[in-house]
């Protein structure tokens, strides 16, 4: 999803990463991970990748849409002027109260793929880590070059992601299969007739949708389909609250 003004991000790396790389005992012993997290590498994403483990708690707090291109993967909407998530505050921290998705709590790290497996690798650029006990940060490996608990921890998440993002790869799939995605755009009209343009991203046509044929229907059931279609829908009245938090803050900078 993009803005008109926003420029999109290096299309080889994905969001967020800038120099990601596999993690090695005899390259990265003292590497670890700050015990205070900040987000402030997420306070310019106006959108944020989701997986179908997200939807239940997303769609409280965001409209869940899907990205216009070819992979029309899901995504929570976090700001609709150009540049500002609205969900990270000035301190780096995420909104109080909001579901933080687990591509945010995934980072620094990423799962890479060498020689067939997939392995632990992270954001080598990302303030989040740091030279172990120097600074406070938690060692990823521990002195025989195993994973500590905390390495461990990160390894564990990063599988759990890749297994839910091929179970939505396969859900996106079915949903393009079946006719259900339709292009959208949204225009929010400030009260100092100032605007923003979202565009670039696609939702399920509810007229397609209650169209299904009933095979479809009863696969789309057993599949825990139906279930993300139903969230996804319901989040759309998340738009309203996300255009008021905008325009406060828009006011707010213009006193």
């Amino acid at each position: 999803m993009t803005n008109p003004t926003q420029p999109s991000p290096a299309a080889s790396l994905p969001l967020f990463y800038r120099s990601p790389a596999l993690l090695r005992y005899r390259s990265h012993a003292r590497l670890g991970v700050r015990r205070e997290a900040s987000f402030q590498f997420a306070a310019a994403a106006t959108s944020i990748p989701l997986v179908a483990g997200d939807f239940v708690h997303a769609a409280r707090d965001y409209p869940i849409v899907f990205a216009g291109d070819e992979g029309a993967m899901p995504l929570a909407v976090t700001g609709v002027a150009a540049g500002r998530n609205l969900f990270v505050e000035a301190d780096g921290r995420w909104r109080a109260g909001s579901y933080i998705p687990g591509y945010v709590r995934r980072y620094p790290f990423i799962g890479i793929v060498e020689g067939g497996a997939t392995m632990l690798g992270a954001d080598l650029a990302s303030d989040r880590l740091a030279v172990a006990d120097d600074e406070g940060a938690e060692r990823l490996f521990d002195a025989k070059g195993g994973a500590t608990k905390i390495g461990q921890a990160a390894r564990d998440m990063c599988d759990a992601y890749a297994a839910d993002h091929a179970r939505t790869t396969a859900f996106v799939t079915a949903l393009k299969a079946n006719g259900l995605l339709s292009a959208r755009s949204a225009q929010v009209n400030y009260a100092d007739a100032g605007r923003a343009v979202v565009q670039g991203f696609q939702l399920v046509d509810e007229a397609a949708f209650r169209a299904l044929p009933g095979p479809v229907v009863v696969e789309f059931h057993a599949r825990g389909w139906l279930d993300l279609i139903i969230l996804h829908l319901a989040s759309q009245h998340r738009w309203r609250d996300l255009v008021n938090a905008s325009s406060k803050e828009r006011a707010k900078a213009a006193n």
